[in-house]
């Protein structure tokens, strides 16, 4: 079973992630590209139907008391943020979040669809958005 919580850094956590992702839209007839570079604020570029998207993709163990898992919305710090300052999801930038949890659930959100500006709540508004292998 898939344990984020075991990768033994963020980074290798988010490798894992990419790779799911990866993996669920070729699954899907997607075709994916990988930028270049990590400077841009999207992980993916996937297409179908000459339909070209942006993918920012996420990783999370941590759940709240009740059981649903929280997702961070933000970096802060690195090179992904630029000068030390706080970036947020874009959602005239990015247009689709794809989320994985530790217990291998997958969210592909559409940007615009997040109200959420620091810390997103995988909950029952997530459910629509929800997708299997």
């Amino acid at each position: 079973m898939l344990r984020l919580a075991d990768m033994k850094n963020s980074r290798q956590q988010g490798d894992v992630g990419m790779a799911i992702a990866i993996s669920w839209f070729a699954r899907n007839d997607y075709c994916v590209a990988i930028p270049l570079t990590d400077s841009q604020d999207y992980d993916l570029v996937i297409e179908r139907d000459n339909q070209f998207s942006s993918v920012q993709v996420r990783t999370t163990y941590y759940k709240k008391p009740n059981g649903i898992y929280q997702l961070n919305l933000r970096v802060s710090g690195g090179n992904r943020s630029g000068t030390g300052k706080t970036k947020h999801i874009d959602p005239d930038v990015v247009d689709y979040l794809f989320a994985v949890t530790n217990d291998g659930e997958m969210y592909l959100i559409p940007t615009g669809a997040i109200e959420a500006r620091s810390i997103l709540s995988l909950g029952v508004k997530c459910d629509p958005f929800r997708v299997n292998l």
